[in-house]
């Protein structure tokens, strides 16, 4: 008698386990539906790291060829990197995206941003407010306007 009450009490517990492992695991998984606003904040994040981390290709890579975004970029490279470099310093960046407006291939995001020139004597923005830009080409999110501060 006692070893069909224990088969039952591990038959039971075995049904409970198993469906409990079923509702958790499709809540821990990491797959999360890319939307737009997704994509575009993934750009925005490659982007400022990439300025951060000094890689010129990364960062023209999250913009559009020949474009402002591109213009502005190929510029802060040219111009402010080697400054900089110069005197042992380094641009770093920090951001908050506000929001992001999506219309169609089109989109703009609003955030607030400064950086610090890391170095010999560190200094610090004052935050910026700017409008980012994006376009939908391909399927691909990149920045056609990127106002940097510097």
């Amino acid at each position: 008698m006692s070893i069909k009450i224990y088969e039952k009490k591990c038959y039971f517990t075995s049904i409970m386990g198993f469906l409990l492992i079923l509702f958790l695991i499709p809540g821990c998984t990491s797959f999360v539906p890319t939307t737009d606003g997704g994509l575009i904040t993934q750009v925005i994040k490659q982007y400022f790291q990439a300025i951060n981390n000094v890689d010129r290709e990364n960062a023209l890579s999250c913009t559009i060829p020949n474009e402002a975004a591109y213009e502005a970029t190929n510029m802060f490279f040219d111009n402010k990197v080697p400054i900089a470099e110069q005197k042992n310093t380094q641009y770093v960046y920090s951001y908050e995206i506000k929001s992001i407006t999506i219309n169609g291939d089109s989109a703009k995001v609003n955030l607030n941003y400064s950086f610090r020139l890391i170095g010999f004597d560190e200094m610090s923005s004052p935050t910026f407010n700017g409008e980012f830009a994006l376009k939908k080409i391909n399927e691909i999110w990149l920045l056609d306007t990127a106002p940097l501060a510097s």
